[in-house]
């Protein structure tokens, strides 16, 4: 039988930094990594739709999980990278995933839309044949996947450990997948951070939110190793600044760019994809990234209240 996958605390998403001429700024990504892994993150989901992942070429979106394979190896801590393999077809995504795997990957996770769950069972078999570490299926409102469905492909299949559910309607999701794996699917959250007190009173294991490293990592901590109570202290301090990004993919891609340039983790604020801001959301974010900044500096009082 099946044990929980020890996947556990935020899982941060990676954002790509670009320089004025559209190239990647590779130093930029490292630095930024660093700092989150020191910020206590305990992996990377990368690339994936944060990274802009649509936008980068397909030896890009290679690199930048190699970058992160050897950050991780340099820092020495046990943490995980897990690359979206997402392409035209089946073939695609296990060509990916193999050339993943031999960069040394912790895992895959399959970003791929349900066009039917006889197609999708077929993918996933396909890439668990594979035999990656572990594997990561992810629920979206293109690819929902049916508490039953998950079961099966659950008992099915040996490397299916993991699943990150990114639904409009999050909660009633990860109650009803975890009690049909009897607990013992990991499960992650991602865009439904702005609901993460009731994510993990539900029981979920991860979080996969963007950036604001050492605010995510500290309410987790505090839920986990302090009191519910004090991790919502912190939680309704940051709830305005996890509002604001909620608005759209523009602002929450907007936001964190310039909140790494801000905490000179970013050179330039720069984007391959359609992603703008108009002059009052520029302005509200960096009223956000001013409150954020503020956070934490005072983080010791939310341990020591």
């Amino acid at each position: 039988m099946k044990e929980l996958y020890p996947m556990h605390g935020i899982i941060t998403t990676v954002n790509t930094p670009f320089r004025d001429d559209q190239s990647i700024h590779w130093a930029d990504l490292r630095r930024t990594a660093e700092a989150a892994l020191e910020a206590g993150v305990s992996g990377f989901l990368a690339p994936c739709f944060a990274s802009e992942m649509d936008y980068l070429s397909e030896e890009e979106r290679f690199q930048m999980a190699a970058e992160l394979v050897a950050v991780v190896a340099e820092d020495g801590r046990d943490a995980i990278v897990l690359p979206n393999v997402r392409g035209p077809d089946a073939a695609s995504c296990v060509e990916q995933a193999k050339r993943y795997l031999d960069l040394g990957v912790s895992g895959i996770n399959i970003f791929m839309p349900t066009t039917s769950e006889e197609s999708y069972w077929e993918l996933v078999e396909a890439v668990n044949a594979l035999h990656p570490p572990f594997l990561c299926l992810q629920d979206t409102k293109d690819n929902e996947l049916r508490a039953p469905f998950v079961q099966a492909m659950f008992e099915q299949f040996d490397r299916f450990r993991c699943i990150k559910i990114e639904t409009a309607n999050p909660g009633p999701d990860y109650t009803a997948i975890r009690a049909a794996t009897g607990g013992r699917l990991n499960i992650s959250g991602s865009w439904g951070s702005d609901q993460m007190i009731e994510a993990f009173d539900r029981g979920i294991h991860a979080l996969m939110p963007s950036g604001l490293f050492e605010l995510f990592v500290n309410v987790y901590r505090l839920y986990h190793e302090k009191s519910r109570e004090a991790a919502m202290r912190l939680f309704f301090d940051i709830l305005p600044i996890l509002v604001f990004t909620r608005q759209s993919d523009s602002v929450n891609l907007g936001f964190h760019k310039r909140y790494f340039q801000r905490l000179g983790l970013y050179t330039t604020v720069n984007f391959r994809g359609p992603y703008a801001m108009d002059r009052v959301q520029e302005r509200y974010a960096g009223e956000m990234i001013g409150r954020a900044l503020r956070i934490r500096e005072r983080m010791d009082e939310y341990w020591l209240a």
